[in-house]
């Protein structure tokens, strides 16, 4: 099982769970965009490679992701020690969708100029964005370090703590972010969202104070205070903060939720005229959060409420058969991905004791109470890809891929996939591309290292070795293959 062998499944779970338990913010730190600054000394750049980049940056603006990757891909070309231009085009391969293109993109920029504080920036953010935590955090630290006058790395990393739920963290580096740049009220509205979270409500509304003072207009801080003063019961003080959140952004989610929840608990103690009206009110504006979330339960079931409350019978009982029914799905589905997680911990077992066909039967029962697990594809793909069936391996590595198309260990099955049919090219994308998503991704190095071999490019044989040895140097094989590099290009005696 020369697959299984190499590459262990630990990791995998601890992805999947990750995945399944995600955490969401209110909204992504995602201001430190820089392309227009950053060509402050573009007319340091050679006549048509600024002429390329001004294209760039006007198809940009207008949203052209792809056609502004495109030209900056060329401007770069054209001026390669240019680090400003290899940062623009990695945002624009991030918003194009392309985000390990735009790690490569900030690291070549890196390359080019250290200690760039945009460029690790933006080369963090784009590790998050393919879910590898420990790269952007260890990446921000260091920029901090570096940097510590710039208050975004310590902005970033605070941000990047809310995510993780590590509030104190995130309390730690919102100040002292704060501390650099007291004016910025993205970063006041994140620290009090830390101190919401970590249950210390009087601090996050003297932080939303300080930011409603400098911009009365936020609205994350009005939204922020309306979730307190309604976790406090406080109607009067929530109600307008709702509505603020609103009328600053109609089309803001969450806003609507909240109103809407708010609007309900008031009607309760209204007159019966002024509950009808609280109740109609709140019912339009839940109507839209229910159709823009057809399946979420919990809003269903406060927009049926408001439809009884209003004395309109008929779309409450029509909405309450739509919650009944979102609540079973929901249940039902939840209980499948539990099965399946356990179906496939199952499989993996009885792979290790080289019972394929038990581990077969229990991923195919596990596909079936949950046909998008990722996981259970790429554990399908090793076992075919062992058993020798290539074309059923890759059908599944290419399932799990679609489903997570940035998660290092099913860019190396498919890599070992495509090494094993002969696609050298492809197998070596798709290695370095794990590599890039993880930097620390030894195994795809040494495979790296055995492609260049087979193509007789032992400098960049060696170089890939090299790496793999430096992130697990005990490991044998790669000490053996390094070596054998060594003994072929020696001199006969």
């Amino acid at each position: 099982m020369p697959l299984l062998h190499r590459r262990g499944l630990a990791a995998s779970w601890r992805n999947l769970v990750c995945r399944i338990i995600c955490i969401q913010t209110f909204a992504a730190l995602y201001f430190f965009l820089f392309p227009a600054a950053s060509f402050c000394a573009a007319q340091q750049l050679p006549e048509n490679a600024r002429a390329m980049a001004e294209q760039a940056r006007s198809e940009f603006a207008r949203g052209h992701w792809d056609e502004a990757a495109s030209a900056y891909e060329k401007a770069a070309a054209l001026a390669p020690h240019d680090a400003n231009l290899r940062i623009a085009l990695g945002l624009a391969l991030a918003k194009a969708g392309r985000p390990t293109d735009a790690i490569a993109s900030y690291a070549a920029a890196l390359e080019i100029s250290p200690r760039n504080s945009a460029a690790e920036i933006d080369l963090a953010e784009a590790y998050r964005a393919v879910h590898n935590n420990d790269a952007a955090r260890r990446l921000l630290e260091l920029s901090a370090r570096e940097h510590p006058k710039l208050p975004a790395p310590l902005a970033v990393l605070g941000d990047l703590d809310i995510e993780l739920q590590t509030y104190e963290a995130a309390i730690k580096h919102l100040s002292a972010a704060l501390a650099l740049d007291p004016a910025n009220n993205e970063t006041r509205d994140r620290l009090a969202l830390a101190y919401k979270a970590k249950g210390d409500a009087a601090a996050a509304l003297a932080q939303l104070s300080k930011s409603l003072a400098h911009d009365p207009n936020d609205a994350l801080a009005h939204f922020l205070r309306a979730q307190i003063y309604d976790d406090r019961n406080q109607d009067d003080r929530a109600l307008p903060e709702a509505e603020k959140v609103l009328a600053l952004q109609p089309q803001n989610l969450p806003g609507r939720a909240i109103l809407g929840k708010i609007l309900l608990r008031v009607s309760e103690s209204a007159s019966p005229a002024d509950a009808t009206a609280l109740c109609t009110r709140a019912a339009a504006v839940l109507k839209p959060l229910a159709d823009a979330q057809p399946g979420d339960s919990e809003t269903l079931f406060i927009l049926a409420r408001a439809y009884r409350c209003a004395g309109n019978a008929d779309d409450a009982d029509k909405t309450l058969a739509a919650f009944e029914s979102a609540s079973k799905t929901l249940r039902a589905s939840k209980e499948n991905q539990n099965q399946a997680l356990h179906l496939v911990h199952q499989a993996n077992d009885r792979a290790l004791q080289n019972d394929f066909p038990g581990a077969l039967d229990l991923l195919r029962q596990a596909l079936e109470k949950y046909p998008d697990y990722d996981a259970a594809y790429s554990q399908l793909a090793k076992l075919y890809y062992s058993a020798g069936d290539i074309d059923r391996a890759s059908d599944a590595i290419t399932r799990a891929l679609e489903l997570s198309p940035y998660q290092p260990d099913f860019l190396y099955v498919q890599g070992k996939i495509f090494e094993k049919q002969g696609k050298l090219d492809e197998a070596l994308s798709d290695f370095q591309r794990a590599t890039l998503v993880n930097p620390k991704e030894s195994d795809a190095y040494f495979e790296i290292g055995a492609i260049y071999q087979q193509k007789n490019d032992p400098a960049s044989a060696k170089a890939a070795y090299k790496k793999a040895i430096e992130l697990s140097p005990d490991d044998a094989d790669y000490r053996r293959a390094l070596a054998s590099l060594s003994t072929a290009a020696a001199p006969p005696p």
